[in-house]
């Protein structure tokens, strides 16, 4: 795995074209993915909510249309700049309180700040887990939940042959064509592949300490909604 430079400059150099790839790569799907990871969360009038990983903030965008009160944050300065601009269109800004840039490893908050905290495809892009699962504790109040959104296993028959031609395949071509970065999405199946499936990252959560944790498959298991509480 990249170390966090590493990281950082890959998805600096893709930042002006990431909502774009996402919604081409994913055939538009990713809008219903935020809806149902939002809804999981218990984002609503009244929550104060971390959106760690958030990118360009459409994850932050998501929970605030539910009424939630967002931090939005990201390890990726390049990326987290563009927030702000897409917050105020559409009249959210004051939804969405401050885009800080934070490693989901040393994040710069209270204790017990957050009624929930999200992670959105970031996850699999943090060296060290457990650090951040302990992060994650420490900054959510008494029963406070998490939830990750997150590429997972396919799990319907035969759908993850079709999944693995199209990431090793098709996913590298289109995103190096429009981002004119071929490494990031050759790193994306590449780091999928090398995640725990769904069972494996609930045992993650169970073992860093949280409680009630479950999943969702969503699109047959490309991606998946864990959930576990403080």
């Amino acid at each position: 795995m990249p170390e966090g430079p590493q990281v950082q400059q890959m998805f600096s150099a893709i930042a002006g074209k990431y909502d774009l790839l996402n919604h081409v790569l994913s055939g538009g799907v990713d809008f219903w993915w935020w809806w149902r990871m939002a809804r999981r969360s218990g984002a609503a009038p009244g929550k104060r909510f971390l959106d760690v990983a958030a990118g360009t903030g459409d994850s932050s965008v998501a929970l605030a249309r539910r009424g939630a009160q967002v931090v939005s944050t990201d390890f990726t300065h390049a990326m987290l700049r563009l927030g702000p601009a897409k917050f105020q269109r559409k009249g959210l800004a004051d939804r969405i309180w401050a885009s800080s840039d934070a490693d989901a490893q040393r994040l710069p908050f209270r204790d017990a700040s957050f009624d929930g905290i999200t992670i959105c495809y970031g996850i699999r892009n943090v060296e060290a887990r457990p650090l951040a699962y302990a992060e994650f504790l420490r900054v959510l109040r008494p029963g406070g939940q998490l939830t990750i959104l997150e590429f997972s296993t396919p799990v319907l028959p035969g759908l993850k042959a079709l999944y693995d031609w199209y990431s090793l395949r098709v996913l590298p071509r289109i995103g190096a064509r429009i981002s004119g970065d071929a490494s990031a999405y050759t790193y994306l199946p590449e780091s999928i592949r090398g995640f725990p499936d769904q069972r494996a990252l609930a045992a993650e959560l169970t073992d860093a300490g949280f409680r009630e944790v479950g999943w969702t498959n969503l699109t047959g298991g490309i991606v998946a909604l864990h959930t576990g509480v403080r």
